[in-house]
């Protein structure tokens, strides 16, 4: 509609004007007024073409913008802005600036003159390096960010000022894929256990110790679920076989790792303090799941084959597993 007015501002409104030359003195002085008038009202029609534009442009100008400042499409000075859209809130989004690399996995069935130490052969030196690379650390946030990570404040476990001396808002959290990495050992000790020679820490195989590898076991699964990679697998003819073999050496966009891991040490909480910790006389606890075993957390149990006549467990097993 601006538009239209614009146009027609600029041609809807002239007229060719016809001049009697035969006329007489007053005849040619009322078409000379007549013509000054038409080149004003020319003008005031130009005036208000422009204005009709210039309001055109700004309108498009703070469309342009908002869309800009609302996608952040374009720009944005916020941390990790490409990893916010597929990760829920965490204080190191907002603190450090993770990393990102491409790379290509090792994933030769064959182990190469240079493994990780999930390729190294097990032992104690090997269990002993995966248990720093497990290390779990305790780290301080505030009400406000327990909100953010969409839990409950009042229940979550706080720091204790008279032991701590941080306030009365200073509430207990850890890293998930740390967790995720606990459960990955867990998993090889319990794969590895009759691997020659190697005779892993493992506690008693009582019916707690099926369900703790049961829980990480469903643990690495949801999460392999939730971060589903695209990538795919190339399929190579080697002699001696009838199928194709795959290339497990998929290359890979990945976040840097090993910033976790110095974010994590650099902001964690004194581990021998936190061990030592007392549990707060006004403390919210919640229920011991494997007495009754109906909630945990809150959460609704249900009945697991391992689950049934279990006694008081948490003497070998304890709530961090």
């Amino acid at each position: 509609m601006i538009f239209s007015k614009i146009l027609k501002s600029f041609v809807g409104n002239y007229r060719f004007q016809s001049l009697n030359s035969e006329a007489d003195g007053d005849t040619d002085i009322e078409s000379e007024n007549l013509l000054r008038i038409t080149h004003g009202a020319r003008k005031e029609d130009i005036s208000k073409a422009w204005i009709y534009f210039t309001v055109a442009n700004v309108t498009i100008l703070i469309i342009t913008a908002s869309l800009i400042l609302s996608t952040g499409t374009f720009w944005t000075s916020e941390k990790n802005a490409v990893l916010r859209p597929i990760a829920w809130w965490s204080p190191i989004l907002d603190e450090i600036e993770i990393p990102r690399f491409e790379t290509k996995l090792n994933g030769t069935l064959f182990a190469k003159p240079e493994v990780s130490v999930a390729r190294e052969e097990p032992g104690a030196e090997n269990d002993a390096a995966w248990g720093q690379y497990e290390k779990i650390l305790t780290h301080v946030v505030t009400r406000d960010q327990i909100l953010k990570l969409g839990k409950d404040p009042e229940t979550v476990a706080r720091f204790d000022n008279d032991y701590w001396g941080m306030g009365d808002d200073a509430y207990m959290v850890q890293m998930d894929v740390m967790h995720q990495i606990h459960c990955l050992n867990l998993l090889r000790k319990a794969a590895f256990a009759d691997y020659p020679g190697y005779e892993p820490e493992l506690d008693e195989k009582d019916k707690m110790w099926w369900i703790h590898l049961g829980h990480c076991t469903d643990i690495l699964l949801q999460n392999i679920q939730c971060n589903a990679n695209t990538e795919f697998l190339t399929l190579n003819w080697v002699e001696d076989r009838q199928a194709p073999w795959p290339d497990f050496s998929v290359n890979r966009k990945c976040r840097d790792f090993n910033a976790l891991l110095d974010w994590q040490h650099s902001n964690a909480v004194d581990p021998d303090k936190f061990d030592r910790m007392p549990v707060p006389k006004d403390a919210f606890v919640w229920p011991a799941p494997w007495k009754k075993q109906e909630t945990e957390l809150g959460e609704k149990l249900g009945q697991h084959h391992m689950q049934e006549g279990l006694g008081d467990m948490h003497a070998h097993h304890g709530a961090g597993h």
